[in-house]
């Protein structure tokens, strides 16, 4: 048996009888009285096999097998209420043992929980909310009135999966009964078979179940033992390593509606004194710094105290700033809620606030104890601060790794996959940090984290003078092909690299820019100011030799760069 609880797994499809409820008994009774009242003579213990069936499409079966013929629509109803009937008058249906536990396991871990069941048994129904306190929210259960075709099709999981927003693969199936395996499988999820009624474990293994168990509590055994850690003890492991004196939260007001309730479970954060920013770009300020300064010391902090921060670019930002120059540097955590965030300026030691209108004016650098890095808080973001942020992702892996990088390029398949996407940034986090370690102060080898970003910066200052400003990320999108096109006239990068950039990633995920032939004199100037330039005035830039093989400090003439940006608007 693999052990291992699968990486992806963003939501649990659950089945009701068997699973949360000891009931198949009681609908094996209730069937089989039933059927006894029409003539027709069953064995009660048949009916677990047909678990996860329609009532409509069980009746029909024993019809067609005892009467040769189908039931009639008339007779699927009145013949299912009955059963119905008789199912409610056999008494109450008990909670399978252990059941909670394996509900719990998933909440902690942050998994959506969907209901998906044959049944359409208003009294078990309505006894979900008693039973199981917030397991399955109203909007998140699929039951026989939902679906045309139930078990063994695929379509109530299908449904389920997409009711949890997420793709079959990404969901694991917890079910009792042979049919609701092969439906599971179907669906494609990650499918788990518990054993609580008498179907043989041989049974299970024909429909290819993925793990078996021979209890609910052997189930929840095995999901507190093998179960990811959850964002709440990730960060809880992060900060109680530091052993902090006192610990200071700091997040803006959308994260701390947004993400921080999925911190309850902290430990660390229980006690901790929390300051919440604004947010947007007004507030990186040096009051906003002024405000975390201030709760340090109203809250008794020393230098042996921690600041984490959680939220994007900004939280860690200031929070980082404020970090290092509190009684001369106290230790820092970020939690990064954004991609960007994530990739780029939760890592590296950069900290600083706007001054004067100038973007980052004052600032330090400062590294982080710890980085958590998770997809999870994702999921508050819009599509376009997702890109934005996997502009950088792209970045690195084309100056550091052209297998990551290739893999990158097929942007839908990462984005609708958590488990590829946290992988991708984790790594991505790693070459940051090896390069940082190598050149903290940026003074060699940490400018290979500038490719795209000369170009970039231009698109981005260009794009706020007319009114239509880009986000960073888009802008750096944009500039890597400015600068794969300067590596291949320049540095003999092949073109279908350039191409496949241009066709496969940049044109159909980010916005277009339109560029014309007066805009290339003021991009160039731009490009000429940008504050990376080891000589004024003239553009700095760090071209590729290949993807994973980058080349700092190169200066192209200006001529070069026009014919670069002419090339870039005949591709866009």
């Amino acid at each position: 048996m693999n052990t291992d609880f699968p990486k992806n797994i963003r939501a649990a499809l659950i089945d009701m009888d068997g699973v949360l409820y000891d009931s198949m008994p009681h609908h094996a009774r209730a069937w089989h009285k039933m059927l006894a009242e029409q003539g027709i003579t069953t064995d009660p213990d048949e009916f677990f096999l047909y678990e996860g069936m329609t009532g409509g499409a069980t009746i029909d079966l024993i019809f067609r097998r005892e009467l040769n013929r189908p039931a009639s629509e008339q007779e699927r109803r009145d013949l299912y209420a009955r059963k119905a009937e008789l199912f409610v008058a056999s008494g109450k249906k008990e909670p399978i043992p252990g059941a909670d536990r394996m509900l719990r396991a998933f909440m902690k871990s942050g998994i959506t929980r969907v209901l998906v069941t044959g049944s359409a048994q208003s009294s078990l129904l309505n006894s979900l909310d008693n039973d199981y306190p917030g397991a399955f929210p109203a909007n998140l259960r699929v039951t026989a009135h939902d679906v045309k075709h139930g078990k063994p099709d695929p379509e109530p999981y299908l449904i389920g999966a997409g009711k949890a927003g997420v793709s079959p693969k990404e969901a694991i199936v917890v079910e009792n009964a042979p049919l609701g395996v092969r439906a599971g499988k179907a669906a494609g999820c990650f499918t788990v078979a518990v054993t609580t009624g008498p179907i043989p474990r041989e049974e299970f293994v024909k429909e290819g179940a993925d793990l078996i168990f021979p209890s609910m509590d052997a189930f929840a055994d095995w999901l507190e033992r093998n179960m990811p850690p959850t964002l709440a003890g990730r960060l809880d492991c992060a900060v109680a390593s530091l052993r902090p004196a006192s610990v200071t939260l700091v997040t803006d007001s959308n994260v701390d509606a947004c993400v921080v309730p999925l911190l309850n479970d902290c430990r660390s954060l229980k006690d901790a004194d929390k300051v919440v920013i604004a947010p947007g770009e007004d507030h990186k300020n040096l009051e906003s710094v002024v405000k975390i300064w201030n709760a340090l010391e109203s809250g008794g902090a020393t230098r042996q105290s921690v600041i984490v921060n959680v939220g994007g670019g900004l939280i860690t930002d200031i929070g980082g700033f404020a970090a290092a120059t509190f009684k001369r540097g106290i230790r820092v955590v970020n939690l990064p809620t954004t991609l960007l965030g994530a990739v780029d300026a939760a890592t590296g030691g950069k900290t600083g606030f706007n001054f004067n209108g100038l973007k980052n004016e004052i600032g330090a650098f400062h590294h982080p104890s710890e980085v958590v890095i998770s997809s999870l808080p994702l999921s508050t973001l819009s599509r376009r601060e997702i890109l934005s942020g996997y502009a950088e992702m792209l970045k690195t892996g084309l100056i550091a790794d052209a297998a990551l990088y290739h893999r990158l390029i097929h942007v839908a398949d990462v984005l609708s996959d958590s488990g590829l996407l946290e992988e991708a940034m984790k790594r991505c986090v790693e070459i940051k940090e090896e390069i940082v370690e190598q050149d903290p102060l940026e003074k060699g080898l940490r400018k290979v984290l500038n490719f795209g970003h000369t170009a970039g910066h231009a698109f981005e200052s260009l794009s706020f003078t007319r009114n239509a400003p880009l986000a960073h990320g888009e802008a750096v999108a944009h500039g890597i092909l400015v600068e794969l096109i300067l590596s291949h006239t320049l540095k003999g990068l092949p073109s279908e690299e350039v191409h496949r950039y241009a066709n496969e990633v940049l044109k159909p995920e980010y916005p277009r820019i339109k560029v014309t032939c007066d805009d290339i004199p003021e991009l160039i100037a731009l490009m000429a100011r940008d504050k990376k330039n080891a000589v004024a005035g003239h553009p700095n830039f760090t071209l590729l030799l290949a993807p994973g093989k980058p080349e700092i400090d190169c200066l192209p003439s200006q001529s070069d760069i026009e014919a670069a940006l002419e090339i870039y608007r005949d591709m866009m």
